[in-house]
């Protein structure tokens, strides 16, 4: 339920990414566009928010303000979002109607965020406006390496490899969760979030690419005023405030140059109105998620119960066919509670990774160049890594590192530790946090699972063969501090743990580390199937009766959109 809908306010999102594109529909009559295809009415919400000295409820009342979605609105998110779109619905007039769905279900999920914001009942602080203008930052980056990308191009130049799908997390790479701490503890309000010095767009660099990054900024400021240029939903207020954006913006330049308009136009009300309310959306219904799940429980009998199935499901499952085993081992999502053997171990690594230049070069030597040639070119490669430690998610560029300084430091940390197998393996995971560029390496408590034979492994072969070499000479809690190569870079690797055949129990821990137990994690599992449940029925009881209620369509003036 709450998945669809923040996939769908964050693929809104996205539009704001990608400022140029081809389109699935294209309307280009303004008195069209202008036409209002719904309506979601002003109604009045009631919250519970504590009970006084009678036993009488205390209530909370928001009255919500009317939404007018234009026929614009609806076709801006049909071009948004017209790859999944297509994929999912195979009519025109399905797909229509599941776009103009969303839109007004995004405006009844969000007055009751409000209501519940207004009531007291979620917090909306410092905290979350960091969130939003994270994400913000994320949508901005993702635009300026497009154009950047173009530019390049019109150059025949290589471009900068770019995953525009990642611009809807908070930052480049995960940042390790915090500890849990108790209720009771006093927390501090964070300090309001900016961009890193480092991630200003012409700062630094050689010559070439400080050019380009300027060059860039400016493109992405008239991106911006021409996104809104003749906007007819803009209101006085809106206009007022792009005049006070573009002062200070013209300000800035004059004073301190393009580069510097990064730190403030995260702030503007350009980027707010183009991708920044729809951002605020999206994190306003991740704190509504919370606010429904926080008070689900799951009872300890239902745990043991789960375990008990699950355990004798796999025991029966697995001696009778072991293939089914070594399928569930492969495939990595199923928690597995008994091994017939104990012929599986775990691995963690860091990943260094080639530049896209250097993988681009090495693609065209590979094809003229025997395979010990080629081996010895990637070895040289490694020489001409830059290295980036990562600093709240995001990498520092002012200080670039060798694969040797990073090995370094890893060795420095490390050794100390390797006859303490707990506060390694713990200390591994920050190292991860702090250089890996592998996205599955990041949360991953137990690792890469790896078959102990020569074959039944889907890995890179030096990989396989430096997790191999692992097993039989080193001791979980030690790292392998000869660099493997692949051909995606370098990878640094540690020994996480082994197996034993029979069942773990329900109060194992499921790794050296002590991070989690097999009880956190079905326990978890359960809370999951509860919360959909919860989510299913807060759908059925508020947000269709709402739809029904204080929503309109004015199907005539959209139907053109399949009709056409």
């Amino acid at each position: 339920m709450f998945k669809r809908f923040i996939i769908g306010i964050l693929s809104i999102v996205m539009a704001a990414a990608v400022l140029t594109g081809c389109t699935f529909f294209d309307h280009n009559y303004d008195r069209d566009y202008r036409q209002v295809v719904a309506v979601v009415k002003s109604y009045e919400i009631e919250n519970l928010v504590g009970v006084d000295e009678d036993g009488n409820n205390i209530t909370s009342t928001y009255k919500t303000a009317k939404r007018t979605i234009y026929k614009r609105d609806l076709v801006e998110y049909i071009n948004s979002n017209q790859t999944s779109l297509s994929q999912q619905y195979n009519t025109a007039k399905s797909l229509v109607n599941h776009a103009i769905e969303m839109l007004i279900d995004t405006e009844l999920v969000i007055n009751e965020v409000d209501a519940l914001i207004d009531a007291g009942l979620i917090e909306w602080g410092q905290a979350q406006e960091n969130t939003v203008k994270q994400r913000i930052y994320g949508v901005i980056d993702g635009s300026i390496i497009s154009i950047q990308n173009e530019l390049l191009e019109s150059r025949n130049k290589p471009t900068i490899d770019t995953d525009l799908d990642a611009l809807n997390e908070e930052t480049t790479y995960p940042v390790k969760p915090a500890e849990k701490v108790d209720d009771d503890d006093d927390e501090v309000e964070p300090e309001p979030w900016k961009p890193d010095l480092s991630s200003y767009p012409g700062l630094f660099g050689d010559s070439d690419e400080r050019s380009l990054g300027r060059q860039a900024m400016r493109e992405f400021i008239s991106l911006l005023k021409n996104r809104v240029k003749d906007d007819f939903r803009l209101t006085k207020e809106d206009k007022a405030k792009f005049k006070e954006d573009d002062k200070k913006i013209d300000e800035i330049i004059d004073t301190q140059g393009i580069s510097y308009v990064y730190g403030m136009i995260g702030d503007t009300h350009y980027m707010y109105y183009i991708s920044g309310k729809n951002i605020e959306r999206s994190v306003k219904i991740n704190e509504m998620q919370t606010y429904l799940t926080d008070a689900i429980e799951v009872e300890e009998n239902e745990v043991v119960d789960r375990y008990q199935k699950l355990l004798n499901g796999q025991k029966s499952t697995y001696d009778a066919d072991v293939s089914l085993f070594e399928s569930a081992m492969s495939g990595g999502s199923t928690t597995i509670l008994y091994y017939p053997n104990p012929d599986y171990f775990y691995v963690k690594h860091i990943l260094l990774p080639f530049s896209d230049e250097q993988k681009a070069a090495f693609d065209q030597y590979k094809e003229n160049a025997t395979d010990e040639q080629i081996e010895a070119y990637r070895a040289r490669m490694v020489d001409n890594i830059v290295c980036y430690p990562h600093v709240a998610g995001e990498d520092d560029k002012l200080h670039p590192m060798t694969v040797n300084e990073v090995l370094n430091e890893i060795k420095a940390t490390m050794l100390p530790l390797e006859s303490n197998v707990m506060l390694a393996d713990a200390a591994f995971d920050d190292l991860i946090y702090k250089y890996n560029t592998d996205p599955g390496a990041f949360g991953n408590n137990k690792g890469y699972v790896v078959k102990n034979s020569e074959s039944g492994n889907n890995y890179m072969q030096e990989f396989t063969d430096g997790a191999l070499y692992m097993r039989k000479e080193l001791e979980v809690g030690q790292v392998y501090y000869e660099p493997v190569i692949t051909d995606y870079g370098v990878h640094i690797m540690y020994f996480a743990s082994t197996t034993k055949t029979g069942e773990v129990g329900l109060n194992d821990y499921t790794t050296p580390g002590k991070l989690e137990t097999y009880y956190d994690i079905i326990e978890d599992s359960i809370h999951s199937t509860k919360a959909q449940v919860r989510y299913s029925a807060w759908e059925r009881t508020v947000l269709t009766t709402n739809y029904k209620k204080q929503s309109v369509r004015y199907e005539d003036r959209y139907s053109d959109l399949w009709k056409s």
